[in-house]
């Protein structure tokens, strides 16, 4: 025989006793990330992704790449290339 118990309206869960077997069930707590939360991530992520000039560059090398001007493991070799190059202060950074 199945039994349903409800548990205080506070406690969220329910409880289901069956011959020699009893199972909680419970409401998930969920997160939900405030407007600030958000504001932060995306502050994050602009920190990390490249200015609008590399981006530019970035989105020409692709161009070639699909117009098929260029092979992409050429376009990838460039793009690595730039990159590490402005990571480590090179000629190619600002």
């Amino acid at each position: 025989m199945v039994t349903t118990q409800r548990k205080p309206a506070g406690a969220g869960g329910t409880t289901v006793s069956l011959p020699g077997v009893t199972a909680e069930f419970h409401r998930p707590d969920h997160y939900i990330p405030t407007r600030d939360d958000l504001a932060s991530a995306a502050e994050a992520v602009r920190g990390v992704l490249p200015d609008h000039q590399t981006m530019a560059f970035y989105r020409g090398l692709g161009a070639l790449t699909l117009l098929g001007l260029m092979d992409w493991p050429v376009a990838a070799a460039i793009g690595v290339g730039v990159a590490v190059a402005q990571r480590a202060g090179g000629p190619a950074s600002k």
